[in-house]
């Protein structure tokens, strides 16, 4: 095999893809290396001043932790099995035997033996890899259950707080780590809806995404989500490259937590001796159906199918619906949108311009009812009393914001319940609002024609037809109309229902007895600190959960504020264990 590296004129990655080709027999692999019981096994068969030839060797389910290769230039060949390749900030690859792989320096990946035999991979390095001293063969096991905005916080602050024992595993089906839902859009068009002032990833740098995004001239702005994906795994690569602590990335789903370990539906065990919930928002499927001109919201591919004319009806009228309006506008779409809504509210609109938060004094809130209706006319009076003194009501909602997991916590819960079914909408138009341009553009299409909106529900007929959907709108009142539409577009936001929104995870949970359903059915209990509640009502010492896993108990935990700060505060509880 050394003869074989007189091909190498020039240490670099054309130079070493080069000394990759040349064939490596088993005999050779025998030689070097000696299989382990616990890890995959990596043998230096070959190192010079501008050379490094690793060779090494996985059982099936092993993996590398995320990493990076430092200032030197990497190539590897499979020389035996089927290698999955996780980079982060794109989409797996899959290497057969024979692929020789080249990696640029600044990519972040890792490599599993995901099939059901050996893998032998042959990897060059110029120059060679810095001499670390070993790791830790044990660890202190963190299973994060989710990777979207909320698991990738987590990875993040976990990696900041643990030394190097730490061994970070987040499980994730999707393709992507820290975009989920949200954020895991390509087109521009489609923003957020929180001032880029108030979108860090880290509460300690208030202003780390408007520095990323280049956005100081206008901190306030509304960028796109797509920038916003970008940001998240640029700072969780990051994370990775400057922690002692390693992350691995597993493309599966969590099916069961035991009390030691989480079980995955393709059969790993992860040993967990601390387990964070991130399993995100969970798309409404409650009475849904198929047909090809019916889309959800989310589905940005499915948005790209719809017909740019005709008539197409829009389920739902907050940010989702707005979204759309603004993703058939960019399309060119020239035909007319029906809106139907409940209530046939529209978010309300962002402060002209942003000046901050107005908080509540602590002695204010201390003060406040502690049930519903009496909050309710408290809430309306401290807006009533600041805005005549000159402050925006937006400013005043914000500053209710941090404290509203307080006073939804001090409810009982069939006021908690009342929240949720008769509240919710109209808190709902108050605290997501929209930014003006959105709204403008709704005037705009109102006025010429293009839009109508309606308040009531709606029941969409057998699906007969492929070209379109016959629908009955059932409005405000009791008139009836019956329709027909080229195609219809669910924006009816995430499930609220726990029948809808328990995943596999909380139902092992719950039917083990490590957690509870919440009296308001919308979810499992948790504790202030996120501290998941078990069957006895006692919080737990090693399940926590994030974001909207915590809604049952806090409601306002799936803004980015949120989510962020609690992320930090989850982090710093395990990694002091």
């Amino acid at each position: 095999m050394r003869d074989q590296l007189s091909c190498i004129e020039q240490p670099d990655g054309r130079g070493l893809a080069a000394a990759l080709a040349a064939a490596v027999t088993f005999d050779d692999v025998r030689r070097f290396v000696t299989f382990g019981d616990e890890s995959y096994v990596r043998s230096l068969i070959y190192r010079d001043p501008r050379l490094e030839l690793r060779l090494l060797c996985w059982r099936p389910g092993q993996s590398s932790s995320l990493h990076a290769h430092g200032a030197a230039a990497c190539a590897f060949k499979i020389l035996r099995g089927t290698a999955t390749e996780t980079v982060l900030g794109d989409r797996d690859r899959v290497w057969a035997p024979g692929s020789i792989v080249e990696e640029s320096a600044p990519r972040l990946h890792q490599v599993m033996n995901a099939g059901r035999d050996a893998l032998l991979t042959l990897h060059a390095y110029s120059p060679p890899l810095p001499i670390e001293a070993p790791s830790p063969r044990r660890g202190h096991e963190v299973v994060i259950v989710g990777g979207g905005f909320s698991g990738a916080a987590a990875a993040y602050h976990l990696l900041r707080e643990m030394g190097p024992d730490g061994r970070v595993h987040l499980v994730e089906m999707g393709p992507w780590v820290g975009r989920g839902i949200a954020y895991g859009v390509e087109s521009e068009v489609f923003r957020l809806n929180v001032p880029a002032s108030r979108m860090s990833i880290d509460p300690e740098r208030p202003d780390d995404f408007v520095s990323f995004a280049g956005a100081q001239a206008d901190p306030h702005a509304f960028l796109a989500r797509a920038v916003y994906g970008r940001y998240v795994t640029e700072r969780l690569g990051a994370a990775v490259r400057s922690s002692p602590a390693k992350l691995r990335v597993w493309r599966d789903q969590a099916v069961a937590v035991t009390r030691d370990a989480v079980v995955l539906r393709g059969g790993a065990t992860l040993q967990a001796q601390a387990v964070v919930l991130a399993t995100g928002i969970v798309p409404r499927v409650k009475h849904a159906m198929w047909h090809p001109r019916l889309v959800d919201a989310w589905d940005e591919c499915a948005l790209a199918t719809l017909p740019s004319q005709g008539r197409l009806l829009l389920i739902g009228s907050g940010l989702s619906a707005l979204d759309v309006l603004a993703f058939l506008g960019a399309q060119g779409f020239d035909g007319e949108v029906t809106l139907v809504s409940r209530r046939g509210l529209l978010p309300l609109p962002h402060e002209q311009t942003y000046q901050g938060t107005k908080l509540m004094a602590a002695a204010q809130v201390d003060g406040a009812p502690t049930t519903l209706r009496p909050l309710l006319r408290w809430a309306r009076q401290a807006i009533a009393s600041a805005v005549a003194a000159g402050t925006p009501w937006q400013r005043v909602v914000d500053g209710l914001r941090p404290n509203f997991a307080r006073f939804y916590q001090r409810l009982s819960p069939s006021d908690r319940a009342s929240f949720v079914r008769h509240v919710r909408p109209y808190w709902d138009v108050f605290r997501h609002r929209a930014p003006a341009d959105a709204l403008s553009r709704v005037d705009d299409w109102t006025r010429s024609g293009r839009l109508r909106r309606l308040a009531g529900r709606v029941t969409i007929g057998p699906p007969t037809d492929p070209s379109g959907l016959d629908v009955i709108i059932h409005e405000r009142g009791g008139s009836e109309r019956h329709e027909r539409f080229d195609a219809v577009v669910r924006c009816i936001g995430p499930a609220l229902d726990a029948a809808e929104a328990t995943t596999p995870v909380l139902r092992s949970l719950i039917d083990g007895g490590l957690a509870r359903l919440f009296p308001n059915g919308l979810g499992i209990e948790t504790s202030p600190d996120g501290r998941v509640v078990d069957g006895r009502g006692e919080p737990s010492t090693r399940i926590f959960g994030l974001g909207a896993i915590r809604r049952a108990s806090d409601w306002e935990t799936t803004s980015v504020p949120d989510i962020a700060r609690h992320a930090q505060s989850v982090a710093r509880l395990i990694a002091r264990r």
